[in-house]
């Protein structure tokens, strides 16, 4: 790509809209909310990059608790659902994986749903060489239980 010039680059890149469904439960702040879950073709290539530009989180709670969502290229489980994330004894080399988390702070109740978008993300992920996925996991910050349920996650990502 670095032989184009920026219009001819700006021009092969590709937007998409994954929707993820994931479970859910936790009952308080620093649970594992959603376990590790893939994101399959965040990028075009194997061991690609792409940007994050959106999220939208809808659940079938009707909570509004904020929630932290981390984005990693590392497919190991971070734990059970409900586990306390700050008691977890995933090994460091895992954590190298994550591309960066953001935080949902603005989730409403929608009626039937609960829903949230966090927009001007940039973050900028790469996937593992042999891969396109990315993966996400969650991790509550509320005091509310959020039982077992599911959910959508819908990420806006501009691939490269």
């Amino acid at each position: 790509i670095h032989e184009y010039t920026v219009q001819e680059r700006l021009g092969k890149m590709d937007g998409d809209l994954i929707d993820v469904t994931v479970a859910t439960d936790a009952d308080a702040a620093g649970e594992l909310l959603i376990t590790t879950t893939e994101i399959p073709n965040a990028v075009a290539v194997n061991g690609g990059t792409a940007i994050l530009q959106s999220a939208m989180f809808m659940s079938n709670k009707v909570l509004t608790d904020s929630i932290d969502i981390i984005i990693t290229s590392d497919s190991t489980t971070q734990g059970t659902i409900g586990d306390t994330v700050a008691s977890s004894s995933v090994a460091n080399t895992v954590m190298d994986g994550t591309c960066g988390f953001f935080s949902m702070t603005n989730l409403f109740d929608a009626g039937a749903v609960a829903i949230s978008s966090k927009n001007n993300i940039g973050m900028v992920c790469k996937a593992a060489d042999d891969s396109t996925s990315l993966y996400v996991w969650a991790i509550a910050q509320g005091a509310t239980d959020w039982d077992v349920d599911t959910g959508v996650l819908r990420l806006g990502f501009i691939k490269d």
